[in-house]
């Protein structure tokens, strides 16, 4: 089928290219300042600038619980405001952690923001524009001591919030985490975590901030088929036996079928821990796996007994999702590929309570590939063009259901922290049948600090 030859052409796109970066980074000298040795690091401190990999920052490549296991120490002097250990976030970091590393003295803030403007030109229909100021977010962290700290992120969506209005006002994390053993356990670092917590799926659900990806929108596979940004309450545990493989598993609060839809999945069933039905808890979890500093392989799965959250519906309607991913740099070069897919039990009974139409097969997958053109000049700005290749689909036995987008785009980074961002998508709607196809041009400023 037309679909399927999509998601096989995207993935042997990513097959060839993604281990080729990895094979060329084992046989290529690697700069023993780009990743220093975080047993010798105070991660309280601002990275030197001097000691960064001159091909420019890793943003995007953050190993998941590298930052979370070396605590700051809380003797340090180091100044507890307005992002005193956040100023250059490097590859082993993401902003949630280290504010999770926040001074015993003090409490860190850190935050993030984005803005948009869209002009939607349909096949058919009329132009629109719309500029909106999409997210603005606040990290606050606070370590208690060497062990125990809490870590919080705090969103506004669409500038403005009451009755009536675009804008609301969330909780998208909120984390006590607690570490049982650092790096220099023969067991290497491992702790627990409960609160609010992201469902390690996939790549953007948990590294999610501007400068971080390209692109001024995030994926669609993101949004459509893993529902970014995908946060529940629960508890977990973490472990990072060696340098190169880390896991994690949590069991959190489930999703309400009775919000499921056609176009969206199981975007609106996402309960966001607001009175959360807890009778079908879920079960989650991501192994990762870094061949090399800058190459990184994931895969995470979940499962949720859904039906057992809505009181309307006598089945299960058993959610499952699998995800693999991939990331790598290379002599200027940002290469990522994703591929994800859910399925929905018991959609014959859900949608004889819903008359939603809701699919039994959630299935995406994309490609992407940048390259930054000062990479061989003398200069700590980035310029990005990139391209990527989305496929996602909500009933692969629909072709209705099936969407192709087709990206380009320029990434512009002045600082690490600061990026200007513009790009051209293609959405073919309908697969093999032309059906409701748009273009879009977007413009975006994104900041992390």
């Amino acid at each position: 089928m037309y679909h399927f030859k999509i998601v096989q052409s995207l993935l042997v796109l990513a097959l060839v290219a993604l281990p080729s970066v990895a094979l060329a980074q084992d046989t290529t000298a690697q700069d023993t300042t780009a990743v220093p040795d975080a047993a010798a690091q105070d991660t309280t401190a601002v990275p030197d600038a001097a000691a960064q990999d001159t091909e420019g920052p890793e943003l995007d490549l953050p190993p998941e619980d590298d930052a979370i296991d070396i605590p700051a120490d809380p003797n340090s002097s180091t100044s507890g405001n307005a992002g005193s250990n956040l100023t250059l976030p490097t590859a082993y970091s993401r902003p949630i952690d280290r504010v999770l590393q926040s001074p015993s003295n003090g409490v860190t803030i850190a935050g993030y923001g984005e803005m948009h403007y869209t002009r939607t030109d349909p096949d058919e229909g009329q132009v629109s524009n719309e500029i909106d100021m999409h997210r603005m977010v606040l990290y606050v962290g606070k370590q208690f001591d060497k062990r125990l700290s809490f870590g919080a992120e705090i969103e506004v969506e669409h500038a403005i919030v009451g009755e009536g209005k675009v804008g609301e006002v969330s909780v998208e994390q909120a984390i006590v985490d607690y570490r049982f053993t650092d790096r220099t356990s023969a067991y290497g670092p491992m702790g627990m975590r409960a609160g609010i917590v992201l469902v390690p799926m996939g790549i953007v659900n948990q590294w999610h901030e501007p400068p971080l990806f390209h692109g001024v929108e995030r994926p669609m596979v993101d949004k459509v088929i893993i529902p970014s940004t995908w946060r529940e309450g629960g508890a977990g545990f973490y472990h990072r036996p060696t340098e190169e493989f880390s896991y994690e598993l949590y069991v959190v609060g489930g999703l309400n079928p009775l919000d499921f839809s056609a176009g969206n999945g199981i975007r609106g069933g996402r309960q966001k821990v607001g009175e959360a039905r807890t009778d079908g808890l879920a079960f989650t979890g991501r192994a990762q796996y870094e061949p090399t500093n800058q190459t990184v392989l994931g895969v995470s799965a979940y499962y949720n007994a859904a039906g057992k959250n809505a009181d309307a519906i006598d089945a299960n309607v058993n959610v499952l999702g699998v995800s693999a991913d991939a990331r790598g740099k290379l002599k200027g070069f940002e290469a990522r590929a994703q591929f994800a897919m859910f399925t929905i039990g018991d959609t014959e009974e859900l949608n004889a309570v819903t008359d939603a139409g809701v699919g039994d097969t959630l299935l995406g997958a994309y490609a992407e590939l940048a390259y930054d053109i000062f990479h061989t000049l003398d200069m700590d700005e980035q310029l990005l063009p990139f391209a990527r290749v989305e496929y996602y689909d909500t009933d692969p036995d629909d072709d209705l259901r099936t969407t192709i987008d087709i990206v380009g785009g320029l990434t512009f980074r002045p600082i690490p922290q600061v990026v200007f961002k513009a790009d051209w998508i293609h959405r073919r709607k309908g697969g093999s049948v032309a059906n409701d196809n748009v273009n879009l041009l977007n413009l975006g400023v994104g900041f992390l600090y």
